[in-house]
């Protein structure tokens, strides 16, 4: 049994992994595949395991500072090449991509590191959970929310799980956008998931992510285009 147990546990990079696959499921399903709602259900993991992912290199990082950095560099590269994939489809999209949602995530925790009073902690949420609702980040406040909750949780998976089960309740009426994103609720299955993680890194791949994101949008578009151009 404890074999079994010890083959079924993922470290960090199998979960950066399985949270780029089910990010590249859910896209395929936005950009090709719109009739196939499987696509965007699967999908629904891939946030969550980000936001997890930020909050547990929040957690080790020796630099909260350059890690920062790194997300936010990497965020600005990836806005164009997200509004030109997007815009194909909808020629007003002009949200921030979810980089950008993970950086207001990530600064809040920065924030938070500073001090023990856990009403600054609430205050710190709030204010960047407003701050990515009005700039328009992908998944809103919530996503800010969700970040910040898997970072003071971390060491608490009964409270984490009831934290993430709450966010999806009564602060949901504040975001009647995301509201609308039925299948969102679908992303607590990821906390199985996590729920498996062996506290081991595994192989170093810290600009995986980074480098992918910006690219495959700007694959999406690319191929978009020359469909677009052909049916014309």
């Amino acid at each position: 049994m404890t074999r079994l147990l010890y083959h079924c546990c993922m470290n960090t990079f199998q979960i950066k992994v399985l949270a780029i696959v089910t990010m590249i499921i859910d896209h395929m399903g936005l950009f090709f595949f719109p009739q196939l709602i499987i696509f965007r259900i699967i999908g629904r993991l891939s946030f969550p395991l980000f936001a997890w992912l930020i909050a547990n290199g929040a957690y080790h990082t020796h630099d909260i500072g350059k890690y920062l950095q790194r997300l936010f560099i990497f965020a600005l590269l990836s806005q164009i090449p997200y509004l030109l994939a997007n815009r194909l489809i909808n020629p007003h999209f002009s949200d921030l991509n979810v980089l950008c949602t993970l950086y207001c995530g990530l600064l809040a925790i920065a924030l938070i590191q500073k001090t023990n009073n856990r009403i600054l902690w609430v205050m710190i949420t709030i204010s960047f959970s407003v701050l990515a609702q009005f700039i328009h980040v992908d998944y809103y406040g919530l996503g800010v929310v969700e970040v910040v909750i898997f970072y003071i949780f971390y060491k608490n998976f009964k409270n984490l799980v009831l934290a993430q089960f709450l966010l999806f309740l009564p602060p949901l009426f504040l975001f009647p956008v995301y509201v609308a994103q039925l299948f969102e609720p679908l992303g607590l299955l990821s906390l199985l998931i996590i729920r498996m993680y062996n506290f081991q890194p595994g192989p170093r791949a810290k600009y995986l992510f980074y480098i992918f994101f910006p690219l495959q949008y700007a694959f999406y578009y690319l191929v978009l285009k020359k469909y677009i151009d052909l049916s014309i």
